[in-house]
C-alpha cells in the first residue's frame, strides 16, 4: 500500500500488507502534500502540491524521481491522475488554470490546455481504453467532460440537476460504465461510458468506486458505515459489510496476499493511518492500522488567545500548538480542522474553521477534549459559506463578527454576527456583490466594523476592472447601508488585514502597501511589495507593545513606524505576524513559530 503523507517536505510511505511493516519511505522534494496517486504494473506516480509535481517511484528498485512541473507556471496542484497502458502514458490535471496534461517517459510532459474555458480546476480523470477517451471532473460548479484522445474533441454532459454541486471527486471506469462520484452530495452517479447515457443515482460516502474485481462482474463502494457490491450486469446494489466502516473510504484497490485464496478488497478509510480488508470468498471484514511515521507539518495560521498562548493551527491536518511563553511550553492538541481565523471575546476562544465555514467554541480554563472543547456551536454550509476569513470581536457586548468567503462555484461572501450568549446568528449576504470580506476590526471609538473584501467572491474575475473595497457598518446595526471608503488605489485584490490602535487610527493592508486611515482620510500609504499572489489574502497586522505596527505580506515581515510612519524590512520568509494582550510579536515561517524581539 502506497500512502502519500504531508509534511515538510511530504513523503511516500510505502507498507507490505502480509508483514504490517513500512518497508521504504522517501521524501516528495518540494511538495507539502499529494492528492493523486496511481499505480500500473511497474510504477507508482504521485501528483502533490503546491509545485504541481510529478513523481515517479519504482517499486522494484525503491527508487523516487522528481518529473517535473506538470504545466504553467500558475499551476498548483495535481488533482487526479490515470494511466494508460496501451499508449504508456499518464494522463492528469490540474489548478489553478483547470489543465489536462500528459507525461510519457523518455518524451516528458504536454500541456493540452484548459478542460473548459471558465473552470479553474479539473479534480479528477479517468481512462476508458475502450472507446478511447477520456472522463474528467471539472469546476467549480461541477462539470463531467468526455475527451476524445485522438480528435481532442471535448463533450460535456453532465445532468443539469448535478450541475450545482461543488466538484467530482472521483471517477471510475469498469464493465462499460462510468462511475462519478459528487461532491458535497452523497451520491455516485452512474453513465454508460460509449453513449454517455445516464442510468442511476447511488448513495454513497466512499470517495467513489473500486475498479472490477478481478473474479466478479462487480464493483464496490461505500455507504455510510457499511460496504456495498454493485453488479454491473443486473445493475443491482447488495449489501455485503453492515455498520462495520468507522468512516468514509477514500480509495478501494484489490490485492492477493500469500496464504489466502481469492481476491482482498482494500483502501483507506479517512485521511489518517486506518485502512480496512475484505476478503470477497469469505466476506470477512476487518478494520486496521498502518504503521506511519510521523511529519512536521506547515503552519497555516496563529493567533493570541485571551490566555496569553499563542495558538498555531497545521496545515492540512488541522492539528494545534500552543505556545506558552511565561513557561516556555508548547502543547500538542487534537485537529480542529483548518482554522483561518480566531479571536477571544470574554476569556472564551472563537475558531474560524474550513471547511463548511464552522465556528467552534473553546474555553481554555477548561481541558482540550476533542469534539467537547473545543466544540462547534455553528456552521455556515448552509448559507453557501465555506472558509472564515476574519474574525473580530465586539467589544463591551456579547458578539463576535466574522467575514466569510463562499463555497466553490458559488458567489459573495458574507458578515457574520454570531452572538455568544444567545447562541444566534445573523447573516448578511453578498454586502458587496461578488467579493469575499476577507478582513474585519472593530473601532470601540466610533463603534464601527470596518471590512476589507478580497475581489475573488465567485469563480472568474477580471483583475483589470475589480477592485476591493473597505466599508464600515455600525456594529449596533449591521443591516445598515454600507460606509464605502475611497481608498487611492486601483485593482487593488484584497484589503487583507486591518487593525486600530488605542489612539484611534486604522491601520490596513491593501495588496502590498500599508495604509493609515483616520477622521475619515487616508493619512499615509507605504508600499511594501509590489505585487500579491494567489487567490487568498497572505497579509497580516499585530500592534506591538512599542505602539508601531508589525505586519507580513509576500513573505515580508515589516515595521510601521506610527510616529514617523517610515517602514523597514524586518525578515523575508515570513508568512504571518499576531501580538498577544502583552503586545509580544510573534510570526511563523511556515516551518517553526518565532518570537520578534522589541
Amino acid at each position: 500500500m502506497y500512502t502519500v503523507l504531508q509534511g515538510l517536505p511530504a513523503k511516500l510511505a510505502v507498507t507490505n500488507l502480509t508483514t504490517g511493516k513500512l518497508v521504504d519511505i522517501e521524501s516528495l522534494d518540494g511538495s507539502t502534500a499529494g492528492w493523486s496517486i496511481k499505480a500500473d504494473r511497474d510504477n507508482v506516480w504521485i501528483g502533490t502540491t503546491p509545485g504541481e509535481l510529478l513523481f515517479r517511484y519504482d517499486p522494484n528498485t525503491m527508487k523516487m524521481t522528481k518529473l517535473g512541473k506538470a504545466t504553467t507556471k500558475n499551476g498548483t496542484s495535481i488533482w487526479g491522475l490515470t494511466y494508460s497502458s496501451s499508449s504508456k502514458t499518464v494522463y492528469g490535471v490540474s489548478g489553478n488554470e483547470g489543465k489536462l496534461f500528459s507525461y510519457i517517459q523518455g518524451k516528458g510532459f504536454k500541456d493540452l490546455g484548459t478542460v473548459l474555458a471558465g473552470k479553474t480546476e479539473a479534480k479528477s480523470v479517468e481512462e476508458d481504453a475502450a472507446n478511447r477517451q477520456l472522463f474528467i471532473g471539472a469546476g467549480s460548479p461541477a462539470a463531467l467532460v468526455a475527451y476524445d484522445i485522438k480528435s481532442r474533441k471535448k463533450e460535456s454532459f453532465l445532468p443539469a440537476k448535478y450541475k450545482g454541486q461543488k466538484q467530482i471527486d472521483d471517477i471510475q471506469t469498469a464493465g462499460g460504465y462510468v462511475f462519478v462520484k459528487l461532491n458535497p452530495a452523497a451520491k455516485i452517479l452512474v453513465f454508460e461510458a460509449k453513449t454517455k447515457k445516464f442510468v442511476k443515482e447511488l448513495s454513497a460516502t466512499s470517495k467513489g468506486v473500486s475498479a472490477k474485481a478481478p473474479s466478479e462482474n462487480a464493483v464496490y463502494y461505500g455507504s455510510g458505515t457499511s460496504l456495498y457490491q454493485y453488479n454491473l450486469r443486473t445493475g443491482k446494489s447488495v449489501q455485503v459489510v453492515n455498520n462495520r466502516i468507522p468512516t468514509s473510504l477514500v480509495s478501494l484497490d484489490f490485492i492477493k496476499m500469500p496464504g489466502v485464496s481469492g481476491d482482498i478488497l482494500t483502501g483507506k478509510v479517512g485521511n489518517s493511518d486506518r485502512y480496512f480488508t475484505y476478503q470477497l470468498g469469505d466476506r470477512s471484514y476487518s478494520n486496521l492500522n498502518l504503521s506511519l511515521p510521523e511529519q512536521p507539518v506547515e503552519l497555516h495560521k496563529i493567533g493570541a488567545g485571551s490566555d496569553g498562548k499563542i495558538y498555531s493551527s497545521g496545515f492540512l491536518n488541522g492539528k494545534m500548538g500552543t505556545y506558552q511563553a511565561s513557561a516556555n511550553k508548547t502543547v500538542r492538541q487534537e485537529a480542529i480542522g483548518q482554522m483561518e481565523s480566531m479571536t477571544s471575546l470574554n476569556e472564551i476562544l472563537y475558531f474560524g474553521v474550513y471547511p463548511g465555514a464552522k465556528i467552534l467554541e473553546y474555553n481554555p480554563s477548561s481541558a482540550w477534549i476533542s469534539g467537547r472543547n473545543p466544540k462547534q456551536v455553528a456552521t455556515y454550509d448552509g448559507n453557501g459559506q465555506d472558509r472564515p476569513m476574519a474574525a473580530a470581536s465586539i467589544e463591551g457586548t456579547s458578539k463576535i463578527a466574522f467575514g466569510t468567503a463562499p463555497r466553490a462555484g458559488l458567489a459573495g461572501g458574507a458578515l457574520i454576527i454570531y452572538d455568544t450568549s444567545a447562541h444566534k446568528s445573523s447573516v448578511r449576504h453578498q454586502i458587496i456583490k461578488d467579493q469575499s470580506i476577507a478582513s474585519l476590526a472593530y473601532h470601540p471609538g466610533s463603534k464601527m466594523i470596518y471590512a476589507g473584501t478580497s475581489i475573488f467572491g465567485k469563480g472568474s474575475v477580471n483583475k483589470n476592472t475589480t477592485n476591493a473595497v473597505l466599508f464600515a457598518l455600525p456594529a449596533g446595526n449591521t443591516r445598515a447601508k454600507p460606509e464605502v471608503i475611497k481608498l487611492p488605489f486601483k485593482h487593488v485584490q484584497f484589503i487583507s488585514a486591518l487593525t486600530v490602535l488605542k489612539d484611534g487610527r486604522l491601520v490596513g493592508m491593501a495588496d502590498g502597501s500599508v495604509f493609515v486611515f483616520t477622521n475619515g482620510k487616508v493619512l499615509v500609504v507605504r508600499p511594501v511589495s509590489s505585487k500579491v499572489t494567489g487567490y487568498t489574502p497572505n497579509a497580516s497586522l499585530a500592534i506591538g507593545k512599542d505602539g508601531n505596527v508589525y505586519g507580513t505580506v509576500e513573505g515580508i515581515l515589516f515595521k510601521l513606524d506610527m510616529k514617523s510612519y517610515k517602514t523597514s524590512v524586518l525578515r523575508k520568509g515570513t508568512k504571518q505576524a499576531a501580538a498577544d494582550s502583552a503586545g509580544n510579536v510573534y510570526f511563523h515561517d511556515g516551518k517553526e513559530l518565532w518570537k520578534l524581539n522589541i
